[in-house]
């Protein structure tokens, strides 16, 4: 099989888990009358009996009339401190994610990042890619303490895009925390997006990645700064596949490695999966 058909037959397996058909069960979640997210059932019915939300034509819907944007975060703060003492989410972040009407469109309010998934509600993260000066590609292994994913492989750098971050303050940020790289060394190329929504035992994973792609020089040595990592290695890049295919690597780091390789070798993927940007 050659390179070409391996790397599609690989991203159409890791599409299918990106990308599943989604739990009959699941509740629309309205916030400014626009549809935001996708609740657990318990969630939204807990929600539904308290001050600031109702189902209405099963539907869970904020009552937020007369709320603007910092009113409506306000009424969401309420209600993820609600919904964790209640034990109906778990990992409490304190910190604040951007909630859109639609993917780079106005923000709506700000949410707590533990209650993203319980209701469905889309984030945005960024990944980058690091390569070295002979294409090799600088991997990182998650931290066994990990909420999520533990002991699996990522890109070298990966995170949320928070409240107030443009997606280039983010990447830059977390190049710094999980790399202790400044991107103002390196030369930094954007490629594309791809969206995650898929049922995780936390709720609704839904996600758009942003990918880059940099050459690390030969003097520059990663180095983890936030704790959040285990190890930082640097491997062949046929290599990096084999473990893909293992499943070694996280779904967003799978598929943010797969949109690099396909890219940078002149190779057409899927529709739907990887979004110009």
């Amino acid at each position: 099989m050659s390179n070409g058909a391996r790397l599609l037959q690989i991203a159409a397996r890791l599409q299918a888990r990106a990308q599943p058909p989604l739990p009959p069960e699941l509740v629309p979640l309205r916030i400014a009358g626009v549809r935001v997210g996708m609740s657990q059932p318990m969630v939204a019915h807990f929600l539904a009996q308290t001050e600031g939300f109702r189902l209405k034509n099963r539907e869970l819907v904020m009552v937020d009339f007369g709320l603007d944007a910092d009113g409506r975060t306000e009424r969401l703060a309420q209600a993820t401190r609600a919904l964790r003492d209640a034990q109906l989410l778990t990992g409490w972040r304190n910190e604040l994610l951007s909630v859109h009407a639609a993917p780079g469109g106005p923000v709506l309010a700000a949410i707590e990042r533990a209650a993203c998934r319980p209701l469905g509600i889309a984030t945005t993260a960024v990944h980058l890619n690091a390569y070295s000066d002979d294409g090799d590609v600088v991997v990182a292994r998650r931290a066994a303490h990990k909420q999520i994913d533990p002991g699996c492989w990522d890109n070298l750098v990966g995170g949320m895009v928070p409240h107030g971050e443009t997606l280039e303050q983010a990447l830059e940020r977390e190049a710094w925390e999980e790399a202790g790289i400044g991107l103002d060394r390196i030369e930094v190329h954007r490629g594309r997006a791809f969206s995650l929504m898929r049922p995780v035992p936390e709720g609704l994973q839904h996600e758009t990645i942003h990918v880059y792609d940099a050459t690390l020089a030969a003097n520059m040595e990663p180095k983890n700064q936030d704790g959040e990592v285990d190890a930082i290695e640097t491997r062949p890049v046929a290599d990096v596949v084999d473990a893909i295919e293992r499943d070694e690597f996280t779904l967003e780091s799978a598929l943010v490695m797969i949109e690099s390789l396909t890219r940078r070798w002149g190779i057409a993927t899927t529709r739907g999966l990887y979004l110009y940007t």
